[in-house]
Order: C-alpha cells, then structure tokens, then sequence
C-alpha cells in the first residue's frame, strides 16, 4: 500500500492532469482538484478500503486530526466515516504540497493557468514528505 505521501503525490499529478489548461485560484487549487472526491465523500468507494488507508496512514492520521483540532476548533471521527475522513486528509495533504511548491506559493492569491510547464513545475517541485 501507498504511504500517505505518495498516494498524495500520485492524487494530485493525476488531476493535474486532467485539469490542464484551466485557470484556477491558486490557493483554492487542492479544493478544486479534489472537488469530485469531497462531493462524492469518497475516494476509495470502499468503506473496507477506506480504513485500510487509515490504519496504514495512522501516524498520518494522528497528525491530521491534531491539525484539525488547531485550525478548525475541532476534530472529526475517523471512525464515524472513514472515507469523508480520508478525503478531508488527502485534501489538506495536496494542500500542504501545492503550498510548498514555488510556482503555486508565488501566485496564492491569483489565478494560475494550469499550463504543460506549470504542471511540470508543480510534479518537479513537490516535497516528499508532509509536516503538518
């Protein structure tokens, strides 16, 4: 199974992907790459698979509801609904490695056209690790 990190990484090149030519507000862009997952509430489609994730990812997961905890005032229950769980964490994931990336962190506030190159620049400058 994917370490969190990696199954970020692959998440997002993805839908970069599937998202090139489009302009889209920098600081939005997690939100809007994962827009079918969180209106779905799922990534998996798979509650089992859901909380195979979790449990592989539990440091990961840990670290995300104290994240939670510090910039929403609360936490949610992975085990109420692990899959909505699993896409709020992906998407604060892809968040945390669009933000660590120069081309995205320099037009935050602006619209950013999701050209071949800005992709390139994106997939090339994402970290391989997460620090919440």
């Amino acid at each position: 199974m994917k370490s969190f990190i990696e199954f970020c990484k692959e998440y997002l090149f993805e839908r970069l992907d599937e998202y090139e030519g489009r302009n889209i507000y920098a600081c939005d862009m997690a939100y809007i790459l994962c827009e079918g997952a969180n209106c779905d509430g799922t990534i998996t489609y798979s509650r089992a698979e859901a909380i195979k994730h979790l449990c592989e990812w539990w440091y990961d997961a840990a670290d995300y509801s104290e994240y939670e905890q510090m910039n929403f005032g609360e936490r949610s229950n992975p085990f109420e609904n692990p899959e909505a769980y699993m896409v709020r964490m992906v998407i604060c994931g892809i968040g945390y490695l669009l933000s660590r990336c120069e081309v995205v962190d320099e037009s935050w506030n602006d619209e950013l056209e999701l050209s071949p190159e800005v992709i390139e620049a994106i997939k090339e400058q994402c970290p391989d690790e997460v620090e919440w």
